[in-house]
């Protein structure tokens, strides 16, 4: 009888166990039927722009090296403008401003003057011997055809005079090379630009391989950006806009465009340089908004359209292949829908497909989400930030 009743106790508890397996599975399903606490919003259109941002130094696009041609002893290293009473001499110095051309300072030339004038002399000379040599020679030719000279004085008058030709050709020729070697005492601008760096001052020593002073060309300045290709489909020269902020240049950018698209991509980086022009004219007291050095950020506006529809991009959810937008349908649920994106700019992203004016879409919670999941707004829908 104890045996019997043992028995039965067992019995019963085993079947109070079973009953305990069976009430998991019944919470599960309940909690399963709770709506996923989600953040939505409205479609809506509004436009949008794909923007770029780089970061880079602002440079001159022409930057020379001005350097003696003649060697000797630099005498001066100004600037003669005007003439008369309004006549300025002026500096050479860091910030003046020259023109192509333009004198900088010249080079002692007191022996290339007297070299010079050496040559003139010898020119006149030579010339005061041709003119005699020209006038026998056609004496001679009169007297042969008369008979009075014979054949041979008539050529040996030719030859003297073909000879002084030689001779004033040659004097001609020093002339020139004289000439040459005193302009060389002068230093001259190569191109418009300003002074950026002055080496030597006047009294020193200078020559072909010592650099005089540094110009620099800054209106306008340059920036190159090195930018991936395959955006280069997307950029057009003198129309793609760009904004570049300078720092220390103040709040308001300079509104420029792409200028110049180098035809080779770097191989290491897949990336083309784009050249971007600044206007950086002088004001009235000469003082320019950019410099040479500067640190710029310039954004390029790759593409833009007007009236798009747009998502915050942090609503479309990656899946493998596919993007998906859950939309919030009227019975409460979540449904995953496919959708192919455009342009994106800053934290907003184009739908292309899939998604239309006025429907209500997940903006936070989507990834707690399934598809035909019930939802709870935690916040009323609105038009997306």
């Amino acid at each position: 009888m104890k045996k019997m009743l043992v028995l039965l106790l067992l019995a019963g508890l085993m079947a109070g166990c079973g009953e305990d397996k069976g009430a998991p599975g019944a919470g599960k399903e309940q909690a399963e039927a709770l709506p996923v606490a989600v953040r939505t919003a409205v479609a809506e259109r509004q436009d949008i722009r794909e923007v770029l941002e780089f970061t880079g130094d602002v440079e001159s696009p022409l930057s020379v090296e001005v350097c003696a041609k003649a060697s000797g002893r630099l005498e001066t290293l100004e600037l003669r403008r005007g003439k008369g009473k309004a006549r300025q001499v002026i500096p050479v110095e860091e910030g003046v401003e020259v023109l192509k051309g333009e004198i900088l300072g010249e080079v002692d030339h007191a022996l290339l003057e007297a070299q010079v004038a050496v040559a003139g002399a010898q020119v006149q000379a030579a010339e005061v011997v041709l003119e005699d040599k020209d006038r026998e020679n056609r004496r001679k030719e009169s007297l042969y055809k008369e008979d009075v000279a014979t054949e041979q004085q008539r050529d040996a008058a030719e030859t003297a005079f073909k000879s002084a030709q030689a001779s004033l050709a040659q004097a001609q020729a020093q002339l020139r090379l004289a000439r040459v070697n005193l302009e060389e005492a002068f230093v001259r601008a190569p191109m418009d630009g300003v002074v950026v760096k002055r080496y030597v001052d006047p009294g020193a020593m200078v020559g072909a391989s010592a650099p005089v002073v540094r110009l620099a060309q800054l209106d306008p300045l340059r920036l190159m950006l090195a930018v991936p290709s395959r955006m280069l489909p997307l950029l057009k020269a003198g129309e793609t806009p760009v904004e570049v902020r300078l720092e220390g240049a103040g709040e308001r950018p300079f509104a420029c465009t792409v200028s110049r698209i180098f035809p080779s991509v770097d191989p290491a980086t897949r990336t083309a340089t784009v050249e971007v022009l600044l206007g950086n004219p002088a004001d009235a007291e000469g003082r320019r908004a950019a410099y040479p050095g500067m640190y710029a950020t310039a954004s390029v506006s790759l593409q833009s359209k007007s009236g798009a529809l747009t998502v915050p991009s942090e609503a479309v959810v990656r899946v493998l292949e596919r993007q998906v937008l859950f939309v919030v349908g009227a019975d409460g649920r979540a449904s995953a829908r496919d959708v192919a994106t455009g342009i994106r700019s800053g934290g907003r992203v184009e739908i292309v497909s899939g998604l239309a004016e006025g429907e209500e879409y997940v903006v936070m919670g989507q990834n707690k989400l399934t598809d035909g999941a019930r939802v709870e707004r935690v916040k009323d829908a609105e038009p997306a930030p």
